[in-house]
């Protein structure tokens, strides 16, 4: 990083952190109990979670929240691998999938799961207005047949490669038909017993829960702390067990700690998101110039700590099936091409305002670094640090210009880039009013293909396209890290756009 950079860097930083000391004071701590219960698995959170939707995304905490109360048909296990959650077993033939529901498999109110609930549930989210965040990526479903009670046959209009995987991911949960979406009723590992609003959620396992001898820990308290310094000091002191999001400065103290295990895997990426319904970033010229201008090196070096890449390309998984010089090197750090595309689109010493958040220091310290440097090529940026909950509803809403935020392909493959670059329904995690039917086309094609070198050249062509139009700005892969307490023993942590799915091992803790 430059001296100029650096510097830079450092001063803005120190003003956030102080602000953020001065008002530790007035902060309210999560109340919890240090001494160890046998019984009780306490869990930091990053944040409190903004929602509970079942199908949408709200966010990493209410992910790992809804995975102990909400399960699939599929899950993945410690590897990453597909395997049955409320299926026991499942068939495929090209464009055809029969899942047998184990026998065992009850809901939280005690009702059984029946082929009725996969497809009323089903058919909750890709109903008209859904706003689940799988809405357009399961219209490959032409159909969904109650073969008999405890066996669903699901018919595709395509052959899609990823389906199974796309099962597999916490967004396609299947809920008890009885309970109705008011009160959404899973089956999964634990129920809610209490919340304190803003502060903690308590679990306690599900006593009829399908899978013999799990959870093997009986209640987990999720606990948020959206300070990074509190969340770490948490786990010293011994007031937690495991906590999420690691900040990267403490790592190494994490891991040189004697009583302390730090578990460090490839996360998602870091990448820049557009509203291209407002101005400048409506014009492609400006979303290009934003791609040409930021050295991601820096970002790596100053916001990670060095444990992570610089991502150039899609934000593609690195051990992706698409992953090749084509998709993985589309800008490259220009700043005389970020300067004149700039001049070019009429938009120098515009001001120009980028959405991240003060919950995070990944979003916030990547925000500081991308505004140094377009400000050095001719924009005037100015910060919007909000917390996490008003963050995710400001993206949903497109208020805001151009935002960072952290995000993958959902699924370890290329067709999780429809998500991300599709058009689709509003999300935070898509640029705000983004639609290319050219991208579309592709990533509809990519979808269907079962050719692999076919599919791969269908990508590389979205790529060419992603280069011109910049749907989205890729900045790095991060590491992504969890502190456990030494005593913490069968955690898993999964690997790449998978990570998110973590808390699908919660069930299989135990203390040591």
């Amino acid at each position: 990083m430059s001296e100029f950079m650096k510097n830079s860097f450092l001063l803005s930083r120190r003003g956030f952190v102080a602000a953020s000391g001065a008002a530790l004071g007035t902060l309210a701590l999560p109340r919890v109990v240090r001494a160890q219960d046998p019984d009780v698995l306490r869990y930091a959170l990053s944040a409190y979670p903004p929602g509970l939707d079942p199908f949408k995304h709200e966010g990493a905490a209410a992910v790992t929240v809804k995975l102990q109360v909400f399960r699939g048909l599929l899950g993945l296990d410690g590897d990453g691998k597909v395997v049955g959650e409320l299926a026991e077993k499942w068939e495929e033939s090209g464009t055809g999938y029969i899942f047998h529901i184990r026998e065992n498999a009850k809901f939280q109110n005690g009702e059984p799961v029946t082929a009725a609930d996969v497809i009323w549930s089903l058919k909750q989210i890709s109903r008209e207005g859904s706003t689940a965040y799988f809405v357009k990526d399961l219209k490959v479903i032409s159909k969904v047949d109650a073969i008999d009670e405890k066996t669903v046959g699901i018919t595709l209009s395509d052959p899609t490669p990823a389906f199974a995987k796309l099962l597999a991911t916490a967004y396609v949960p299947i809920l008890s038909e009885k309970a109705g979406m008011e009160k959404p009723v899973g089956a999964g590992p634990y129920k809610i017993t209490s919340i304190e609003e803003g502060v903690s959620i308590d679990l306690e396992a599900f006593e009829d829960y399908y899978k013999d001898g799990y959870p093997k820990i009986r209640k987990i308290k999720m606990i948020a702390y959206k300070d990074e310094s509190l969340r770490v000091a948490a786990l010293e002191s011994g007031d937690v067990d495991i906590i999420e999001y690691v900040p990267w400065q403490s790592m190494t103290k994490i891991e040189e700690s004697p009583s302390l295990v730090l578990t460090e895997t490839t996360g998602p990426n870091m990448i820049i998101n557009f509203n291209v319904e407002r101005p400048p970033f409506n014009d492609a010229r400006v979303r290009q110039a934003v791609a040409y201008a930021v050295k991601r090196e820096d970002i790596v070096a100053a916001a990670f700590y060095g444990r992570g890449k610089p991502l150039y390309g899609l934000p593609l998984d690195e051990n992706s099936e698409a992953a090749n010089d084509k998709t993985e090197q589309l800008w490259g750090y220009d700043p005389e091409k970020a300067k004149a595309l700039l001049e070019e689109a009429g938009v120098v010493g515009q001001k120009v305002k980028l959405l991240s958040s003060s919950t995070y220091s990944m979003h916030q310290d990547t925000a500081l670094i991308v505004q140094q440097y377009l400000n050095a090529v001719g924009l005037e940026v100015e910060l919007d640090l909000p917390e996490w909950g008003a963050r995710v509803e400001q993206g949903n809403k497109g208020q805001y210009q151009f935002a960072i935020n952290g995000s993958s392909t959902v699924v370890n493959d290329p067709d999780g880039l429809t998500a991300m670059i599709g058009s689709g329904t509003p999300t935070y995690k898509r640029s705000f009013g983004y639609s290319n039917s050219k991208i579309d086309l592709l990533l509809s094609q990519g979808r269907r293909e079962l050719d692999r070198e076919k599919r791969i050249a269908i990508y590389d062509e979205v790529a060419e396209l992603v280069q011109q139009d910049v749907p989205l700005c890729s900045l790095t892969r991060r590491t992504q890290g969890y502190g456990l307490r030494d005593n913490v023993q069968d955690f898993h942590a999964l690997v790449g756009s998978s990570n998110l799915y973590t808390g699908f091992g919660l069930e299989e803790v135990t203390f040591g």
